[in-house]
């Protein structure tokens, strides 16, 4: 909107949407969407993989809105089947890549199906879309292996407001920390890697470290361990991070930008991942491999005042260079200008 654009938000509140209200500031209108049938939900899982939002009443208002604007954005492949009939360009926003975040499992499993699902839909929603926005230069290239000729990328990173996070003090209790939804497998695997294999070490040199492990479904994981405190879902991401010295990443696989590790950066959090924790972010958080090198960077920082506040200002002073929402929207924006002139 800073840039000109004016924007009209339509979201579907479906039958499994986290429970509460948008905030009455934001001018977003929300449509209630029915769950189908279970024989209707069958049969439109092979006719329109992941399609469940391409009838009923907010398909119908995507339409009508349709013609009232210059560019139709839809937002995750979950919506890209509701612009059929639209004439006004559209494109759709993907975030990352099903196939490169989780296994399909044995062919007579649930998962199986749901993968497979997820993927047919993905790849409907590339093949039928000549402008598509990626969340990272290694999302786009996955895109390019589906799309057809004449299909236009464009790589958009993920931002956030800076002002809705206040820096941490970073001169509290050595915290390390890690949130996300445990629900999704590489959220899940990257904490118990960090509990199980990192934080042992970690503990080895900083006997009175504190880890904290929070997310929806992380209280179920049954994680324990020496000074690891396990929450639940909680209410404020930027308060939880501000009791943070260093967010610990150690994500195995997983595509696309990660939100927690850009919330970290905003708050001038050091964050120390793995390359798939840090993909679409140029600079600002410290990449490694190995287990081990984790443990370590993640321990000198506990034990540094100094340097976490040295490596935590080059975090939020790369947030606002690359990802705050001006800059980071930009390429977005002459986007919709190509697509509505």
């Amino acid at each position: 909107m800073a840039q000109g654009v004016e924007v009209r938000a339509l979201a579907a509140r479906q039958h499994f949407a986290v429970p509460g209200e948008v905030p009455a500031d934001l001018p977003v209108e929300v449509v209630p969407v029915e769950p189908p049938s279970p024989w209707r939900a069958r049969i439109g899982r092979w006719r329109r993989p992941r399609g469940e939002l391409a009838e009923g009443p907010f398909a119908a208002r995507v339409r009508e809105l349709a013609g009232e604007v210059d560019v139709v954005h839809l937002e995750e492949t979950d919506t890209a089947w509701c612009d059929l009939g639209v004439s006004t360009p559209s494109l759709v926003h993907i975030h990352y890549l099903v196939h490169r975040d989780r296994s399909r499992g044995r062919p007579w499993q649930r998962s199986f199906r749901e993968v497979l699902e997820f993927e047919l839909g993905e790849r409907a929603a590339i093949r039928r879309h000549l402008y598509l926005v990626a969340s990272s230069p290694l999302v786009a290239e996955g895109l390019r292996t589906f799309t057809r000729l004449g299909t236009e990328i464009v790589v958009a990173p993920l931002s956030l407001d800076p002002a809705l996070y206040a820096p941490a003090r970073l001169d509290g209790p050595p915290t390390a920390g890690i949130l996300g939804t445990a629900a999704w497998p590489p959220t899940e695997a990257a904490m118990r890697t960090l509990v199980d294999h990192v934080w042992p070490l970690v503990r080895e040199r900083v006997p009175d470290g504190r880890l904290v492990v929070a997310g929806r479904g992380a209280d179920r994981l049954g994680l324990a361990g020496d000074g690891v405190e396990v929450l639940g879902e909680f209410a404020s991401a930027p308060d939880l991070l501000r009791r943070l010295s260093v967010l610990a990443f150690p994500l195995e696989r997983g595509s696309g930008m990660k939100v927690k590790v850009l919330e970290a950066m905003a708050s001038g959090v050091p964050v120390v991942t793995t390359p798939a924790g840090a993909e679409g972010i140029d600079r600002g958080v410290a990449v490694h491999q190995d287990v081990e090198r984790i443990a370590d960077d993640t321990a000198r920082l506990l034990l540094d005042e100094a340097e976490r506040r040295e490596r935590g200002a080059q975090a939020r002073s790369a947030f606002e260079e690359l990802y705050a929402p001006e800059p980071a929207t930009r390429p977005l924006v002459e986007l919709y200008r190509r697509m509505s002139g």
